[in-house]
């Protein structure tokens, strides 16, 4: 996923497996996702938190002391004591990366697979159907879709799998779903410019 540097998600997601291990054992995964993305938004919208979450002039001990007052009793256990860890191994600027890190492994473990897709028009049911059952054969996975309309696609349709790379019994499958697309695009387009000359007539 754009907007993650690799390697730091390679390191979070040794963190978020070992997380992810405690919070099935105790039934708390979800529970953990929901915080941990609550986290990541709050870096996103409060500076300050970030540069003392991220930063090495803080003293990890004034850090610690900060981190139970903040969410001691507030989060779960299971979460301040990851954040504890992180910050005794220096790595609480990990912790959007982790949040990520974490929903995908937790994603992986439920067998859902993320799917971005764009598409000139709004995707027909008929269609969004065959795309689902062709990602599940190569995936193996649940496709959850996200769609967005974009008429500046070119070929119809885009599609993206978090993190892996489509081979071409897929592609050709998204070629034919594509080209359907395209056409339908097209007679919108058609449409759109018959009907002011109809109005006229």
């Amino acid at each position: 996923m754009a907007g993650f540097d690799e390697r730091q998600l390679a390191l979070a997601r040794v963190y978020a497996r070992a997380l992810l291990a405690l919070t099935e054992e105790r039934g708390e995964s979800e529970r953990v996702e929901a915080e941990l993305a609550e986290l990541a938004r709050l870096l996103d919208r409060d500076p300050e938190f970030a540069e003392f979450a991220g930063s090495p002039l803080v003293d990890n001990e004034r850090r610690r002391e900060s981190l139970e007052t903040l969410f001691r009793g507030r989060a779960s256990d299971l979460l301040v004591d990851a954040l504890q860890v992180l910050n005794r191994k220096g790595r609480l600027g990990l912790l959007r990366t982790l949040a990520e890190a974490y929903r995908r492994e937790l994603r992986a473990a439920r067998g859902l697979v993320d799917v971005k897709v764009r598409t000139a028009v709004p995707l027909p049911p008929p269609l969004r159907e065959r795309l689902v059952e062709a990602v599940r054969r190569w995936s193996g996975g649940t496709p959850e879709l996200q769609e967005v309309v974009d008429p500046q696609v070119l070929g119809g349709l885009v599609v993206e799998l978090q993190g892996r790379k489509l081979d071409a019994s897929l592609a050709a499958r998204l070629r034919e779903l594509g080209a359907a697309l395209a056409r339908r695009a097209s007679e919108e387009i058609l449409k759109r410019r018959s009907a002011p000359a109809a109005s006229e007539a």
